[in-house]
């Protein structure tokens, strides 16, 4: 009766321990957003006409949803953007692009907002956006009639 108490014990903390782990490492993935499931993924065509040289990183959400296609190439030594999808609280994408990197969103509805305007260059649906100045914050939003 006494082994089975402290082998039940023992099977307790290790179970608490796993959890506190698993627990820890969900915490830090929701932080850093290091997220890898919810990563876009680059299209095939686009990966191809990448040059081997330049820095790009090109996602999208999805190669075969009708809708609209955002493109951001950041021209500055580093470019904060926010892109949001569908709805309000849906996050596409939150961070810094690199000097000369260039990322492709696609989604029924987008909205871009950048710190620095006249750092990037935006195209929507194929058109070239008018640039910014810099050290304008500006917003850049895909009409919704795709």
């Amino acid at each position: 009766m006494g082994l089975a108490r402290i082998a039940i014990a023992m099977l307790a903390v290790v179970l608490a321990c796993g959890l506190l782990v698993i627990g820890g490492m969900a915490l830090w993935g929701a932080l850093t957003g290091k997220d890898e499931k919810n990563k876009p993924t680059a299209a095939p065509s686009q990966a191809a006409s990448a040059a081997p040289s330049d820095k790009t990183d090109k996602p999208s959400t999805s190669t075969s949803q009708v809708g609209n296609t955002i493109t951001i190439r950041c021209l500055a030594a580093q470019c904060p953007v926010f892109v949001s999808g569908p709805s309000a609280n849906d996050v596409v994408f939150n961070g810094n692009l690199g000097q000369n990197e260039t990322r492709i969103f696609s989604e029924t509805r987008l909205t871009v907002a950048v710190q620095d305007a006249g750092g990037v260059t935006v195209t929507i649906n194929g058109h070239l956006q008018p640039p910014g100045r810099h050290g304008e914050a500006k917003t850049y939003e895909a009409p919704t009639g795709q």
